[in-house]
């Protein structure tokens, strides 16, 4: 995965669903030698994800903390300030929640409350949403488009899918939304590069996501 993530030449990323288990430090070891050295992770919590940013130059925390919307929340989202190149990360993960809709609502309504303020400032949103422009209301399918109503550039590709359901239907529920501070060069879902299957059903596939890779 380390030389996966390798191959991109990524500045920085943000891995969502990250686990921290017997083989962090490893893997930690890995991703500097590919050249991404300094990292912070949001608090280890029993039974939930994390979510991982590592960088080629100083991370600094950030200020924003998820609420305890539910167990499975906080730990989803992690705030980063990137001294060197004087912009922020905000790492997401939306977990499913497909049985409990209205805390996927009120995840969502903590995003749209947070990013509001933070308009004027050089940041981007990033990560998965498990939420796309296709889904009905009830699965906060309106929330993205409100998100770029009010201000907010969708940099998330226009073609390509970034994860596939078990039924094999294509969906694009990994996004990252930038501030008008900002400006997207490119955008693309990476499903293979250089050898590396990021997602696929195959057995050498890496992830059930493909990587979000966006030039800014």
């Amino acid at each position: 995965m380390a030389a996966a993530i390798g191959s991109l030449e990524p500045d920085v990323v943000i891995l969502t669903e990250y686990v921290p288990g017997s083989s962090r430090e490893a893997f930690l070891i890995e991703l500097a030698n590919q050249g991404l050295a300094h990292h912070e992770c949001t608090e280890f919590v029993k039974g939930q994800n994390s979510v991982l940013i590592a960088s080629k130059t100083t991370l600094k925390l950030g200020k924003i903390r998820a609420p305890a919307i539910a167990p499975a929340f906080p730990s989803n989202v992690l705030h980063v300030e990137i001294p060197t190149h004087e912009f922020e990360v905000l790492g997401v993960r939306i977990p499913d929640f497909s049985r409990e809709p209205a805390i996927r609502r009120a995840c969502w309504d903590w995003i749209q409350e947070t990013a509001d303020p933070m308009l004027k400032r050089p940041i981007v949103i990033l990560g998965d949403f498990n939420t796309s422009p296709t889904y009905p209301m009830a699965r906060c399918g309106n929330r993205i488009n409100e998100l770029v109503a009010s201000g907010w550039q969708l940099a998330s590709p226009s073609n390509g899918m970034s994860y596939w359901t078990p039924k094999g239907q294509g969906v694009q529920i990994d996004h990252a939304f930038l501030s008008p501070r900002l400006t997207t060069i490119s955008s693309r879902y990476v499903v293979e590069n250089s050898g590396h299957v990021f997602a696929g059903k195959g057995n050498n596939a890496l992830s059930d996501h493909a990587a979000l890779e966006v030039t800014l």
